[in-house]
């Protein structure tokens, strides 16, 4: 229970920190050092796959150095209590009640949906059927993700091991959003849309592996930003089969970038920080490069 817990929550950081847009940025490099403006010293910004173990910080250019210079952590949440995020997570995922299954698929769809269930998970609607959709879409897709990366672990992930490894040097450690909010976002669909996408993505389940998928991580292993915006811009294009309306893609990373980017000034004078957050975050004309230029900030690539 305790691994489904994690993998339920890894799942909640890729579906919301993994999307891009269209302003390109130097390719080569997923850490950012930010300066100037009233920045008594710089602060750094790396751009996180969450679902790499955190070995991979290792081979990050420049990342340990940057770590060992900041002196507080910035993540999307905190996870100094990862137990009650994890119980609050389950909880809020509930259907609602009076809600089932049956009211949100035909017969075929609903057993189609089944077979699926019990294939990846050991386990079918009679069981995980109290769980919204978009909880057991995240979790399937976040173990399909697993089976086709291989050697990970959720609990090593890398945005679990950054602030742990803060914490174990006393650095103090922030988040720009509460578990709560976090879990609303995941929440705020409708329960249909939800069901629509589920049964999308598992009847398109080697289509999103054998494009989205290996380009992504292959656009992250090379710190390759051209490759990942490319890949992300496409999500109204015919070869996406499940794309995202406009409203979920804002809500995803327009409006959260634009809420952190009221918090993260104030931080970075306080402290120097390390700040780290999904990769998808970081470029685009809403991306946090690009606000941070407009706020006066001048970001530059870490490469060495």
């Amino acid at each position: 229970m305790r691994f489904f817990k994690v993998v339920l929550f890894i799942a909640a950081l890729i579906i919301y920190g993994e999307s891009f847009a269209h302003k390109t940025y130097p390719t080569g490099s997923l850490l950012w050092e930010i300066s100037g403006k009233d920045l008594t010293a710089p602060s750094y910004l790396l751009g996180t796959f969450h679902l790499k173990s955190g070995s991979y910080m290792d081979s990050i250019a420049g990342a340990k150095k940057a770590f060992e210079s900041s002196e507080q952590v910035i993540g999307e949440v905190s996870l100094d209590n990862m137990q009650e995020i994890q119980m609050k997570m389950m909880m809020k995922m509930q259907m609602p009640q009076g809600a089932n299954y049956r009211q949100l698929y035909s017969d075929d769809d609903y057993e189609f949906v089944n077979k699926q269930l019990i294939s990846y998970m050991g386990a079918g609607l009679d069981k995980l059927g109290s769980l919204q959709p978009a909880a057991l879409d995240m979790t399937i897709f976040t173990m399909v993700y697993i089976k086709n990366i291989g050697n990970f672990n959720p609990l090593e992930a890398l945005d679990m091991y950054i602030q742990s490894k803060a914490a174990k040097k006393g650095k103090a450690i922030a988040g720009l959003e509460t578990a709560d909010s976090q879990i609303t976002l995941l929440t705020e669909s409708p329960l249909q849309r939800q069901a629509d996408l589920l049964l999308c993505h598992l009847k398109n389940t080697d289509q999103i592996v054998s494009t989205e998928l290996k380009k992504l991580i292959e656009g992250y292993n090379k710190a390759d930003l051209h490759l990942l915006n490319e890949l992300f811009t496409q999500v109204s294009d015919e070869n996406n089969p499940c794309p995202d309306t406009e409203e979920e893609l804002n809500r995803m990373l327009k409006d959260r970038n634009n809420n952190w980017m009221k918090q993260l000034p104030a931080l970075m004078k306080e402290k120097p920080s390390f700040i780290a957050v999904g990769a998808g975050h970081l470029v685009g004309e809403y991306g946090l490069l690009n606000l941070l230029e407009q706020a006066g900030y001048k970001v530059k690539a870490v490469t060495k």
